[in-house]
């Protein structure tokens, strides 16, 4: 399954490197986010939230209210 994280940069037609370039965060970190095997910080997550121009809770699901 393609995290939604990964799937929104496809589709932005960002590769990793574009991604830490727009927020500071090591490229091989978002690629351990995407791939689940860290977590990111709330700061993080924000930030690439604002980098790929969508809300936290569409690229990181688990943020949704009630959920579970």
């Amino acid at each position: 399954m393609i995290s939604p994280l990964r799937e929104k940069r496809f589709f932005d037609e960002l590769s990793i490197y574009d991604l830490s370039q727009n927020t500071g965060i090591d490229p091989s970190k978002i690629s351990l986010i995407e791939r689940g095997y860290k977590a990111p910080s709330a700061d993080e997550k924000r930030k690439i939230a604002k980098a790929l121009n969508c809300d936290v809770t569409d690229i990181f699901p688990e943020e949704k209210v009630g959920n579970g």
